[in-house]
């Protein structure tokens, strides 16, 4: 029978070998010291070979201890062994089955002396891990090219390097009843509202999972709304864009195993900003933003104004294109309802292919495809050009959008608006404009509203939200966030 807590002396070797009779790559490895002598001490060495480097328990660990023996009185008390040459660490708590799992499966060694009722802990880990390169999703032309990693660590030493201040903060939670995985939540102290802090915290300790593998379990599992259509939070994977995040008084989460971070409260006004744009001249990036914000009303509602005017409202149409676009539908077999409904379900199905395929195939087969099949269609007379330009249109918009998640949410808007469309017209589309955006001024992330700063309205952020201003003029920090210290720098002297 295994215990299940207690201290060193109940754990003997029969015991350590059976909690993991069913894992050969943990290793029980019994080494007794002054074997032929009166006071010789039996010491257990367990450890797992594909997350330790087993060559220092040979190198290392075993001469450490023989050094530390005393062949007239063994090792007479634990501080004897703690004062060998060796990085032991006595074994905090409890002794049982899941604290022995989590730190072996950490990469430490655990060294377990029976006679002495102890055990201690020295890390050896090797865990398999990459180093920081540039990250595939989020491209740097100007800005720094190393990006978050799956080590914990390394993505917390990549902000720790750019922010050198003792007032950035470094919570730790480790959720999940079995993968016990390492959430690191970081922040400014004096920057942060102290009500997101609380909050947050509270809803990292109320999670109660089996285990935590993705950080889109995080994100619903902390967010406001658990069912919200829209990111609550956003993500990146570039550490210059989570400091300038953590500066405005956001908090970073990062989730061990996963290379990016969850950055958080997130507004609409955020996720249409490109880590990029921190490195580009500010005429442009305010350009890019611009351009950005109409994709994302084009990709949204160009498809459902088009049905609109082609099947309820012809009426509306200047007569010399309503001609164009007449003569080009002749003979085809669907409606113009129809048509479209075809031309964006192929859209998202390129899209789809692209993702799953690497990525330099994924992007040949979105073009090509797009416009073999496109092409294709015209000439068999499924499609008419006009329906062909409206998709292609809805489909370079909605690559302009920087976050995946907000693309696809769009995606989904996009359609729910197009069949109200379908079915009424344009007084289905505005009646599913004022739906969706009833629904997006009630979202909030951490108590922020999604749509700050404008619904409810903040006139001096105004500007910044959507523009980036030039770096003399960026003194303020968003006032929705309700920071403690309210300016980026001191007021200069008159």
């Amino acid at each position: 029978m295994v215990p299940s807590s207690g201290n060193a002396e109940i754990w003997t070797a029969g015991q350590l070998e059976h909690l993991f009779d069913q894992s050969e790559d943990v290793v029980l490895l019994p080494h007794t010291f002054g074997e032929n002598g009166p006071n010789s001490a039996e010491v257990l060495l367990l450890y797992g070979e594909a997350t330790s480097n087993s060559q220092l328990i040979g190198e290392l660990v075993l001469p450490g201890l023989e050094m530390a023996f005393d062949r007239d009185q063994g090792f007479p008390t634990a501080g004897t062994v703690l004062s060998s040459c060796l990085p032991l660490l006595p074994f905090a708590g409890p002794i049982t089955a899941d604290t022995i799992s989590e730190s072996l499966f950490e990469g430490k060694l655990l060294l377990v002396f029976p006679h002495l009722r102890s055990a201690f802990l020295m890390n050896i880990s090797s865990l398999p891990e990459r180093k920081p390169e540039e990250s595939n999703t989020e491209l740097s032309i100007k800005g720094p090219r190393d990006g978050f990693v799956e080590n914990l660590s390394v993505s917390i030493a990549l902000i720790r390097k750019r922010i050198r201040s003792h007032t950035l903060c470094c919570e730790k939670f480790v959720i999940g009843r079995r993968t016990k995985t390492k959430v690191a939540l970081m922040y400014v102290r004096d920057i942060l509202s102290p009500e997101v802090l609380l909050e947050v915290r509270s809803r990292l300790e109320s999670i109660d999972v089996d285990g935590i593998y993705s950080i889109s379990q995080i994100e619903e599992m902390v967010t406001d709304q658990k069912f919200s259509l829209m990111p609550l939070m956003d993500y990146t994977g570039r550490p210059d864009f989570a400091v300038s995040a953590l500066l405005n008084g956001r908090f970073v989460l990062i989730v061990d195993g996963n290379p990016m971070v969850l950055i958080a409260p997130s507004t609409m006004a955020m996720q249409i900003k490109s880590p990029e744009d921190l490195h580009n001249n500010f005429y442009y990036t305010s350009f890019s933003r611009l351009v950005r914000i109409l994709s994302i009303f084009l990709c949204v509602l160009l498809p459902g104004f088009w049905v609109s005017l082609a099947a309820f409202h012809q009426d509306q149409v200047p007569f010399r294109l309503l001609a164009t676009i007449t003569i080009a539908r002749l003979g085809l077999p669907f409606s113009g309802q129809f048509e479209l409904l075809i031309l964006l379900i192929l859209l998202e199905v390129f899209r789809e292919a692209g993702i799953r395929l690497p990525s330099a195939i994924g992007q040949v087969l979105t073009v090509v495809g797009g416009l073999i099949i496109g092409d294709a269609a015209i000439r068999a007379g499924l499609v008419s050009p006009s329906v062909v330009v409206v998709g292609a249109i809805t489909a370079v918009s909605n690559a302009t959008l920087v976050n995946q998640n907000l693309s696809s949410a769009v995606s989904l808007l996009r359609f729910f608006l197009f069949f109200l469309s379908c079915l009424l017209g344009m007084f289905g589309l505005i009646m599913g404009i004022i739906v969706v955006t009833v629904y997006l001024s009630k979202l909030r992330s951490f108590g922020v509203p999604y749509l700050s700063p404008f619904s409810p309205p903040i006139y001096s952020n105004w500007v910044p939200a959507f523009m980036r201003l030039p770096w003399s003029l960026m003194t303020g920090r968003p006032k929705n966030l309700h920071t403690q210290d309210k300016n980026h720098k001191k007021e200069d002297n008159p």
